[in-house]
């Protein structure tokens, strides 16, 4: 699964504009697979997971203030999420965790948000998520998610 398709699940299911949630969603070139080289099914699949983020209701582009994070969620009751999220890339999957772990801390500064890392519900990307020690991810407050069509699931 794609990080486009992820994003599209996850908001979906997790952060769904039409019960109050403002979500800023930010693309890059890449997820659509423009630039580099792709799977042949990537460019298609992308297209419609941003067509239906934005039939969601999401705002695309960099949110004001967290910039290029993947997914800024905001909601009048249960507060500001920031997500990263990694889906299927030619990058190792040990390695997109490092990365959207690194990007997550970056965007720790002192006020209090709850922080999201949103990976595939495939068993490979499970066993990735379950190496990040109980006790960081407390300390962190870092939830983890596995996002698939049919729904998500917190690790």
């Amino acid at each position: 699964m794609y990080q486009l398709e992820i994003k599209h699940w996850l908001i979906a299911y997790r952060f769904p504009p039409k019960t109050g949630w403002k979500v800023t969603v930010d693309i890059d070139a890449m997820e659509r697979a423009k630039g580099g080289q792709h799977l042949p099914d990537k460019a298609g699949r992308a297209k419609i997971a941003e067509l239906g983020l934005a039939g969601l209701g999401v705002t695309i582009g960099a949110h004001r203030e967290f910039g290029r994070a993947d997914v800024v969620a905001e909601h009048p009751d249960e507060g500001l999420f920031i997500v990263e999220v990694e889906g299927t890339s030619s990058r190792q999957r040990e390695q997109a965790v490092y990365s959207a772990l690194g990007q997550l801390v970056l965007q720790m500064k002192g006020r209090k948000h709850h922080f999201v890392l949103a990976v595939p519900d495939e068993p490979t990307w499970e066993r990735q998520i379950q190496k990040i020690p109980a006790h960081a991810r407390q300390a962190l407050d870092l939830t983890c998610l596995l996002v698939s069509e049919r729904g998500v699931r917190e690790l």
